[in-house]
């Protein structure tokens, strides 16, 4: 994975880009070969000097997918991750919605997150800022209108132009905002889902986080909450006998519980995982056995 680097050398050249046609000043840096360059619809930019060259011939689909990584990394305040070819085939396979409805709830997690439960108002142009949804000119603008239908958004004036269509003061409605608070985390342990936990080891708080970020992603699925079950298991598996220590009794029957449900172990014995209740259980049990055990051990130390 690599990320910008602007102190290497580079110098600027006029181009267009390879996603958008639209012309750009893109400053090309010799360590390693690559280029970058920033637009209001792209957002921040990072390119392989091999995949620059070689991101035209890709689908008008695909290349709304790049510019939408592009946007949102930059609207999210993260540096550009360099796009090299590889991620060519791998397109259909990110982190992101691609169907209609998850395309409509992204938006409304995008103005939740911008003031949304303030009421906060945007001025937003269907070219400039359809990449917010991975999404053409014209999905955007069905987006919006059947958002505007449920009545989760509201604009105060539209104007209809022949590049794009402009909407003014848009917001999300009381309803909105309602809809997009039923999916945050009601449970009990909800402070412990949105905790960024550190245990004092690089490699472990990498591995919480991630698995964080699989279960309570905006996009995740059955699967990747299942993925981030076994990723808190290979945490908690090397210190089986340090939490006899610390909890003072047998863990055994703990992991066996855990054990029996099928997360690693693909025996006939395991129990079939069928509901994400299930998952919630047994990933909020590691995610608090770790958090705990932790705190105790460090409690011990000082």
């Amino acid at each position: 994975m690599a990320y910008l680097d602007l102190t290497s050398p580079r110098v600027t050249f006029s181009h267009r880009c390879p996603l958008t046609g639209q012309g750009v000043n893109a400053k090309m840096i010799s360590s390693p070969h690559s280029y970058y360059y920033e637009t209001e619809k792209t957002g921040k930019v990072y390119f392989s000097d091999l995949a620059f060259m070689e991101a035209v011939t890709l689908s008008d689909e695909e290349k709304q997918i790049l510019t939408g990584i592009c946007r949102n990394r930059t609207i999210d305040g993260q540096e550009p991750e360099m796009i090299k070819k590889t991620m060519f085939s791998q397109l259909k396979d990110q982190d992101i919605p691609y169907a209609f409805d998850a395309k409509c709830r992204h938006f409304m997690q995008y103005l939740y997150n911008h003031g949304g439960e303030e009421h906060a108002e945007h001025d937003m142009d269907s070219n400039r800022d359809s990449p917010i949804t991975y999404s053409s000119m014209e999905e955007f603008e069905r987006i919006l209108k059947v958002l505007k239908k449920r009545e989760y958004i509201d604009y105060e004036n539209i104007q209809e132009l022949q590049s794009a269509t402009l909407y003014y003061k848009l917001c999300l409605t009381d309803k909105g905002i309602k809809e997009i608070n039923q999916d945050l985390p009601k449970s009990v342990m909800s402070s412990l889902a949105n905790e960024q936990i550190k245990v004092g080891d690089i490699n472990i708080d990498r591995q919480l986080e991630h698995s964080r970020k699989l279960f309570f992603g905006e996009h995740s699925t059955f699967e990747s909450k299942r993925s981030a079950c076994e990723t808190l298991c290979f945490v908690l598996e090397p210190l089986r006998d340090e939490l006899k220590n610390i909890f003072s009794g047998d863990t055994e029957s703990f992991f066996n519980i855990v054990n029996n449900f099928n997360i690693r172990h693909n025996k006939q014995r395991t129990m079939a995982i069928q509901h994400e209740e299930q998952l919630e259980w047994i990933f909020y049990s590691l995610l608090n056995t770790i958090n705990t055990y932790f705190k105790l051990k460090n409690k011990l130390i000082a």
